[in-house]
């Protein structure tokens, strides 16, 4: 057996082998990169119009809710496939639509995935992909994450990120011109301390929580929420969170599910 792999004909043709598959594997088609997305989203996120490789390459970025599609940007990916060798892929990514803006820097290896210069605008209706409440409630407005740096991994999240979600308005309750929010989160380790207030609005929310590696899937969010007393368009709302009137501050703490 020795001697077979000892032929110079048996050598170059494994080494040709070699060779082809790595071939194969740089000149994957930019289909490859919509079927991961697609799949890692959970189908919320399709990925067509593809041009170039799973590598480097470029296809319109949209969302599927609710058996509808909406266009959200055009994208642009691109990493070192030979990055994959040393146990790290870094991908850089852009975007622009009508409904949609994102820059981020992603690093994914064994031990989790990192975030760098993240800066995403997005529809506030993704978050009906998120957290199950959303799919009734139907947000409106939309969605801004910001992060320099977060790291995800082990079961700890390191650094800090801030989600802002701007002329905000839920559909399912017919409430318009909620205002603005803003939720900012600071973790080192297993939790991660979260602080939620409302720069603008007639429904001011103002409060505190956290995440905990242990329950994954589960935000956990206390405070105080007030009603103008004008707006009698919110009283649904007030009833359907379990609260009371409008134009008294009142406490609430919610377990929050997501996915």
């Amino acid at each position: 057996m020795r001697g077979f792999f000892r032929r110079a004909g048996v050598r170059f043709g494994i080494l040709g082998i070699g060779a082809y598959l790595v071939f194969l594997v740089v000149n994957l088609p930019a289909s490859w990169a919509g079927l991961v997305l697609e799949r890692a989203s959970r189908g919320a996120l399709v990925l067509g119009e593809t041009q170039g490789t799973a590598w480097t390459g470029r296809g319109v970025l949209g969302l599927r809710s609710a058996g509808t599609y909406r266009r959200l940007a055009d994208l642009q990916w691109s990493c070192n496939p030979l990055g994959a060798l040393g146990g790290r892929l870094t991908v850089a990514i852009s975007g622009t639509g009508g409904d949609a803006q994102l820059r981020a820097g992603i690093s994914l290896g064994r031990a989790g995935a990192s975030f760098q210069n993240v800066d995403v605008t997005a529809p506030a209706a993704i978050a009906e992909q998120v957290f199950a409440a959303a799919a009734f409630a139907k947000p409106e407005g939309r969605l801004r994450l910001q992060a320099d740096s977060l790291e995800i991994g082990g079961g700890r999240v390191h650094g800090a990120a801030t989600v802002e979600w701007l002329d905000a308005g839920l559909g399912g309750f017919q409430a318009t011109r909620l205002g603005d929010y803003r939720l900012q989160l600071t973790a080192s380790g297993e939790r991660a301390d979260l602080r939620l207030a409302t720069p603008r609005g007639d429904l001011r929310l103002n409060g505190q929580g956290e995440w905990r590696a242990a329950q994954p899937r589960l935000l956990h969010l206390r405070g105080t929420v007030e009603a103008a007393a004008e707006r009698k368009d919110l009283e649904q709302l007030m009833r359907a969170l379990g609260l009371g009137s409008a134009g008294i501050p009142q406490p609430f703490a919610w377990s929050v599910p997501l996915g």
